[in-house]
């Protein structure tokens, strides 16, 4: 399975529109054309610490954020409902690579806050990926027939 940051957030943007499929993700900030109410979804500072054999922890912090009209009836309410919604649905949610296949990541540190009417969920995703590496393999062996003489005495 190939982990990539676009994979992981398609797969929390499907999370996301499985709870809310009338409100629009974005993995990028926009500028113009945004429809609101809406999801935000960013990486921020993240790690990588080296391991045995050629593996990685990544460490990925990501804030997913809601974003609503100013000064709505019930916005602090739809806020909490969101809020509990992700704290189910991404405890343990599915990562999707293009391939077909399926696996579940678990996510650590969530902790969520309403900044001036703004929903911040954010957590940490710390996995360990592989670098795959280049082996030249042995094409041919050749055998050697050569021996060790024992001297007399």
């Amino acid at each position: 399975m190939i982990f990539t940051l676009e994979n992981i957030l398609d797969s929390l943007a499907d999370v996301l529109n499985k709870g809310y499929p009338e409100y629009p993700v974005y993995t990028s900030p926009n500028q113009q054309g945004t429809e609101f109410p809406c999801f935000f979804i960013f990486f921020m500072p993240s790690q990588i610490d080296g391991q045995i054999d050629e593996r990685f922890l990544r460490d990925l912090g990501i804030d997913i954020v809601f974003v609503q009209q100013r000064n709505i009836e019930n916005g602090n309410a739809e806020i909490l409902r969101i809020a509990g919604y992700l704290d189910e649905a991404l405890e343990l949610f599915p990562y999707a690579d293009g391939s077909g296949e399926k696996a579940f990541i678990h996510t650590s540190e969530r902790q969520w806050k309403n900044e001036d009417m703004e929903l911040h969920y954010q957590f940490h995703i710390k996995q360990r990926v592989a670098i795959p590496r280049n082996v030249n393999l042995m094409e041919e062996m050749e055998e050697n027939s050569a021996y060790v003489k024992h001297g007399q005495k």
